[in-house]
């Protein structure tokens, strides 16, 4: 009589970290194009608290697209010849919004003259996420197995290193309600006292200090 060996069971990718960051980026991006169009140069502390926002926002935004090209990317590229394509179009595109965010980030040009650029990022970004979300999400379902427990992947906490805790309030800030449970099911374990704690906190006055009240 032969006896069989339960196998542990890989749980279905959960895309909702990246709606939740998408939706992150696109609602960050537009209050960022409102704060530095009427920004004051001569309020020398909501310049700085917008231009260390900005740049938190950007590198978010470089994480996302450097996880998605090491992580998300080659498993959907290597599921059929059309799925192949479809990611291809998505990293040219990628290119085309790396361009952008090094202009919005040129320190040497003044924060309320980057505002059209920063403008033009959003719209990037809108464009890009949503069509992500129509076409190579479902892919992604398709063809991407997701890690043990669902939990996110150790590599991604390891690259984030001193920003994990802004990345992680990040998420949970844009996050709806349900949304919110389920990041914190796929945040590393730990993480979710540490923003309790005081992540959160910081999170938000962050942004108090780029959008003001």
């Amino acid at each position: 009589m032969s006896t069989t060996v339960d196998q542990p069971v890989t749980p279905h990718l959960d895309l909702t970290p990246g709606y939740v960051a998408h939706r992150g980026l696109r609602e960050e991006l537009a209050r960022l194009t409102e704060a530095t169009r009427h920004l004051d140069p001569v309020d020398i502390l909501r310049v700085r608290a917008v231009e260390e926002h900005l740049a938190l926002v950007l590198r978010f935004l470089a994480a996302h697209h450097r996880e998605e090209h090491t992580v998300l990317y080659p498993p959907v590229q290597a599921g059929s010849p059309r799925a192949a394509r479809t990611v291809t179009a998505f990293q040219v595109d990628h290119s085309t919004l790396e361009d952008a965010m090094r202009r919005t980030a040129d320190t040497q040009v003044p924060l309320r003259d980057r505002s059209p650029e920063i403008a033009r990022l959003y719209h990037l970004v809108a464009r890009h996420s949503l069509a992500e979300e129509h076409q190579l999400f479902p892919l992604m379902r398709r063809h991407v197995r997701a890690t043990p427990a669902g939990r996110m992947p150790g590599r991604t906490v390891r690259v984030w290193g001193r920003d994990l805790p802004a990345f992680v309030a990040f998420h949970l800030h844009h996050a709806t309600d349900a949304e919110r449970a389920r990041v914190l099911r796929w945040i590393p374990p730990g993480t979710a006292l540490l923003w309790r704690a005081g992540w959160r906190r910081s999170y938000e006055r962050r942004r108090q200090a780029a959008y003001g009240g």
